[in-house]
This record gives structure tokens, C-alpha cells and sequence, in this order.
């Protein structure tokens, strides 16, 4: 049996995640950013430079300092716009700065600073050093070149590129690059158009590959109900992979946020045929028979959550103990309810994933997949619909009407019962299952908020946990 609980005794404590501290929140705000880079580097405060604009792209927890990188747009008095990339890292009150104020250069190999006032150490980037395969990806010869021979050893032979316009689709500095590649060919054979370019750091493009190639090789089972990308190719020293496209006019995310944006019965009633369709979709993929060799389990993916949670505290101690009623009680409900048998997961399976088109759906990054019980998907899936929808309320931007909010979370209990039903109808998922994957995703997304430094969506993520504690766990 599982034991017993007070649900006020798993909310009161994330209160402390409720609101991030003003050194974490500053470093992520640009008006702030850009008056202390004025203030403190030279070439800006004495009028040689005029700093057009700064963009906060990025702010991880790692140990106990944070890496941060801005965009900056500068000029010259009277010149073009150029410009700077900016790393390095955040250093929490009480940690010692390490570096130097301005050190007055700003010439082609850039420049680098000290802003005291926010605890930042910076300096210039060229390149992503994490992707070293970009460069190749966004030139157009360089990326024919590399297209050239993976179509011939494709089964493409004879496709001659003529055009080849890259196009950066997602980028996600030192992690991730997707680009979309338009192709026209000469002569009777050809090739796919358009054709998508990935680069990963690390293994996962490695990963990827294998999994789609996995799928592809049990394609009757799930043809008739899911597109997939055709795996084209993989060059390991690269690190990039090549795959053919699948047909998008939106993304299920997009649709599923203006549907419950604007609340109108149409478009509610065609998100609902969405979700039926990709609950079909997921369950004939789970069914195909595919096997990858990683597999993911619970048990491990609170250890993960318990680590991110240790990994705050070291700059912000006072988190350290926020989550641990609510994790303890999903250890219990794991240990007490049967786990299922693994299938063929996506494990990362978001609205974002789900490309719709002419009446079908179509699923894409596959560099996750692995062998899991079903309710990973389907936990994660209802987890991320529950906070795209919350996040159409504005939470954390002005007051909102409560009585909305308690009708909108209302909304998404029914969207996602219509997709945990829709899937059941198709195959087999253990609903207790699924609630402790979905919690634990709700609970690893408002502790994202915080390790990205996402200041809108802590109060929004918030909100949807406690709702899903008070009304599911």
C-alpha cells in the first residue's frame, strides 16, 4: 500500500521556489545588462562604441556558478551595426570575481569585461566551440559538398545539386543546431528537398541516427499512422546528422496555444482531434518492435531531478530542501505501483514534436529515444501541454482573474484525459504510472525555470504542480 499524505505538506515547502533572487533575475534582464556594460567597459562609456542592443541568450547552473552569453549589436559613430558574442559565467554573491574590469580593447578578436555590479566575468566568442560543424552547416558550397556524397550513399545516385540554401531553423548555443537545407537538382534524378542538417554536442546526433534507422526498419508498423524523417546519414567526426523532411504546416504546440489562448469551441474541438491522432500515433510507434540499447527507468529520473535540486542549492541554499516531501512521495507511489513492460520511446515526446499536415502527424527528435514503460511519453507530453496552456494566462506578467486560472488549469485536465484515453483505446498504459512521470516532469520544468533562469515561467510552472498535487498525486 502506498502511505498516506497531507498535500499541504508537499506545497508549502515549494513556496521557496516561487520567485528567483535579484542577483539570478538581473543577469537575465537586457536593460540592466546593457547600463552595466556601458558603465564598465571602457570603449562603451567613452563613446567609441554605442551599444545598439543586448540580447540575454543564455544562463545555466553549473556547480555553483552560472554560464551566461549575450548578443550584442554595437557600432562605431556613424557606422554599420556589428556583432559581439559574449560568454562566461556568473559568479553568486560572496563568490569572488576572478577577472578584470574592461580591459579597453575592441578590435577583430573582440573584447572582454568585468561587471561588478551583477557578478559577471566575460569574454568574446568566435565560434561555438561546443558545435564545431556549424560553420559548414549555414555556407551554402560547403553544405552541397557534404550533402553531395551522403545522398549518393543513400541510394540518391546521380542527384546533382545545383542550389543548396541553408536555412538555421533552431539554434541553442553550445548544444544544439538544426538546419533546414532547400536543394534543387539537375538532370532525371532527384533527391529530397528539403533536406535537414543536425548537430549536437556530444552523442546525442550518435543516438539519433541508430533510432531512426531502428524505426525505419519496422516501418508497416506504423506507417499508416505517423510520418517520419528518413535517416539519410551520419558522419560521426562531424557529428552531424542528415535526414530527409517531414512535411509541417504548424506544430501541435502552436495550435494547442491558440486554441486555449482564444478558448473558442472550434478550435478547442480540432486540438482535441489533434491530440486523438497523436495519441494513435505514439501508440503504434510504442508497437512497432523496435529496440535501442539505452534504456530509462524512474527511479532514475528522480535521482536526476534530486540532482539539479543540489546543484541550485549550492548557489542558492535556501531551494535545497524544496522539493524533497514531493519527491520522497513519488519514490513511495513508483516502488508500490507495477511497473510496464519498456517499449520503443521518443523521451522527450512534446507538442513542439508533433508536426501537423494535411491531416496527418508527423514526430521528430528522435536523439532522446530510448527503451521505457509507455507512461514516460505520455507523463512528459501531458506534462508540457499542461504548461503550454498555463502559459497563455500571463502568470508572472500582470494579475490574473483567478477564476481564469481555475478554468483554464479545468481545460487542461480534460485535454489531457482525452489524450491518456484516446492512447488507451489503441494500447495498453498504466494511468497511476503515467501521473507519477507526469508530476515529475511538471516538477523538473518549474526547477528548469530556475537553472535557465526563465523568469516568466516560474509562476506558471508553480501553479500547474500545485494544481496536479492537489488534484492527481
Amino acid at each position: 500500500m502506498t502511505a498516506t499524505f497531507n498535500t499541504d505538506e508537499l506545497v508549502e515547502p515549494l513556496a521557496a521556489l516561487a520567485s528567483l533572487p535579484d542577483w539570478l533575475a538581473a543577469a537575465m534582464e537586457p536593460a540592466r545588462v546593457k547600463e552595466s556594460l556601458t558603465r564598465h567597459v571602457p570603449q562603451l562609456s567613452d563613446g567609441r562604441l554605442a551599444l545598439l542592443g543586448c540580447v540575454p541568450q543564455r544562463l545555466r547552473a553549473k556547480g555553483s556558478d552560472w554560464l551566461a552569453r549575450y548578443e550584442l549589436a554595437v557600432a562605431e559613430p556613424g557606422g554599420e551595426p556589428r556583432r559581439v558574442v559574449l560568454v562566461g559565467v556568473l559568479r553568486p554573491p560572496g563568490h569572488p570575481l576572478r577577472g578584470r574590469l574592461g580591459d579597453g580593447t575592441a578590435g577583430p578578436d573582440g573584447w572582454g569585461c568585468v561587471l561588478p555590479d551583477l557578478g559577471l566575468e566575460l569574454h568574446p566568442q568566435e565560434r561555438d566551440e561546443a558545435l564545431p560543424a556549424l560553420e559548414s552547416l549555414v555556407q551554402p558550397r560547403a553544405a552541397a559538398e557534404l550533402l553531395a556524397p551522403v545522398l549518393h550513399e543513400a541510394g540518391y545516385d546521380g542527384a546533382r545539386i545545383t542550389t543548396c540554401e541553408p536555412v538555421v531553423a533552431r539554434y541553442k548555443p553550445g548544444s544544439r543546431c538544426t538546419v533546414v537545407v532547400h536543394l534543387e537538382y539537375a538532370g532525371p534524378v532527384q533527391g529530397p528537398s528539403p533536406v535537414v542538417l543536425k548537430t549536437h554536442q556530444g552523442g546525442k546526433g550518435q543516438s539519433a541516427w541508430v533510432a531512426m534507422n531502428a524505426l525505419w526498419a519496422r516501418q508497416e508498423a506504423w506507417r499508416d499512422a505517423v510520418r517520419l524523417a528518413e535517416p539519410l546519414g551520419f558522419l560521426r567526426e562531424q557529428r552531424i546528422l542528415v535526414q530527409g523532411p517531414v512535411p509541417e504546416t504548424l506544430t501541435l504546440k502552436e495550435l494547442a496555444r491558440e486554441a486555449i489562448a482564444r478558448g473558442d469551441r472550434e478550435g478547442l474541438d480540432r486540438l482535441r482531434e489533434e491530440l486523438a491522432k497523436t495519441a494513435r500515433a505514439l501508440a503504434a510507434l510504442h508497437g512497432c518492435r523496435a529496440s535501442y540499447s539505452r534504456t530509462a527507468s524512474f527511479e532514475d529520473e528522480l535521482v536526476e531531478v534530486e540532482s539539479v535540486t543540489r546543484r541550485l542549492s549550492l548557489s542558492v541554499p535556501e531551494i535545497g530542501t524544496a522539493a524533497a516531501p514531493l519527491l520522497a512521495v513519488l519514490g513511495d507511489r513508483a516502488a508500490a505501483v507495477a511497473r510496464e513492460a519498456a517499449v520503443p520511446a521518443h523521451h522527450d515526446f512534446r507538442p513542439a514534436q508533433v508536426l501537423l499536415h494535411g491531416g496527418r502527424v508527423g514526430f521528430i527528435d528522435f536523439d532522446g529515444a530510448c527503451m521505457a514503460e509507455p507512461a514516460l511519453d505520455l507523463g512528459r507530453f501531458r506534462a508540457k501541454l499542461r504548461d503550454i496552456g498555463v502559459s497563455t494566462l500571463g502568470l508572472g506578467e500582470r494579475p490574473v482573474d483567478p477564476e481564469r486560472v481555475e478554468a483554464t488549469l479545468r481545460l487542461l485536465d480534460d485535454l489531457c484525459e482525452h489524450f491518456l484515453a484516446e492512447y488507451q483505446r489503441h494500447a495498453v498504459v498504466s494511468r497511476p504510472r503515467v501521473v507519477l512521470w507526469e508530476t515529475c516532469d511538471l516538477l523538473t520544468g518549474l526547477l528548469h525555470a530556475w537553472t535557465k533562469v526563465r523568469l516568466l515561467r516560474v509562476e506558471p510552472r508553480l501553479t500547474v504542480l500545485v494544481h496536479q498535487i492537489r488534484s492527481a498525486l
